[in-house]
């Protein structure tokens, strides 16, 4: 068995999950902005396909893919098969992508622990809170625990100017296997995709900051509170549509990033 390219295909299928992750977040808020239905961060997502025919089985199909996807993101982490280095920046995007494996992780835990909860009969609708909210609310507990937070909230303020210039640069595409002009045609949807992605990042890190002196570990802000804060502004609807489409965009980054991206785990050294 080639294992090498067994992991390539692997990390494909963790893009394509995570693309349907985000194309269901994305419709979701298209249909908050138009007034018929409530948006939703990516845990609502991964119930909503649950709540679908076959729900258990997709759902299934989609865990198995992010469990897929964070173990490339190790690989990226610590094999740096895209040879970032060892500098201050590749080491920051390193850790980043460190961070991206535990988050995807985490959200394949999630939605097994969703498929359980249907099979031993316990319904669709829980999700047993945060996992991590038990640690979070001890640190943030401390006397230095709102500087923590503090700090902590300027995190997704970074990673969404990241994904801003990574669009308008389109510095995505020297890790893409394409001719020119596919290059051309994809652009604009993915430079697209990666500013409104971004932009819900700053949000959530604005919203995080706010509250850091009140810090609540089972109430952190997160996708679903940005996209109602963008909601709540003057012709929120408007701009939220505006969002909700360029999640959709991300999804479509994410399907591209599954078939065009160099993968190249023989080159990680791991």
């Amino acid at each position: 068995m080639d294992v090498s390219r067994s992991l390539n295909w692997s990390a494909r299928g963790g893009y394509a999950a995570r693309g349907v992750v985000y194309l269901v977040v994305g419709t979701m808020a298209v249909l908050a902005a138009i007034g018929s239905g409530a948006a939703e961060d990516t845990q609502g997502a991964l119930r909503e396909i649950l709540n679908q025919p076959l729900g258990g089985v997709l759902l299934g199909i989609v865990a198995l893919g992010l469990v897929f996807f964070a173990i490339w993101r190790l690989i990226q982490a610590f094999g740096d098969p895209d040879g970032l280095g060892t500098g201050g920046k590749g080491l920051v995007i390193r850790a980043g992508m460190l961070g991206s494996a535990i988050i995807h992780l985490a959200l394949a835990v999630f939605a097994a622990s969703l498929i359980f909860s249907v099979s031993i009969g316990g319904g669709s609708g829980g999700g047993g809170g945060d996992p991590t909210a038990g640690w979070l609310s001890w640190l943030f507990g401390r006397d230095w625990g709102r500087w923590v937070a503090l700090g902590i909230a300027l995190v997704p303020v970074g990673i969404g100017i990241a994904h801003i210039v990574k669009g308008w640069k389109a510095s995505y595409e020297r890790y893409m296997m394409a001719d020119a002009e596919t290059l051309r045609r994809i652009r604009p949807v993915c430079a697209f995709g990666l500013i409104a992605r971004g932009v819900t990042f700053i949000v959530i890190g604005i919203l995080a900051f706010y509250g850091g002196g009140i810090y609540d570990a089972n109430d952190a802000p997160g996708l679903d509170e940005a996209l109602q804060w963008i909601q709540d502004l003057p012709f929120g609807w408007l701009l939220l549509l505006m969002v909700a489409l360029g999640l959709i965009a991300f999804a479509a980054y994410a399907f591209v990033e599954a078939w065009y991206r160099r993968i190249g785990v023989e080159r990680a050294g791991v």
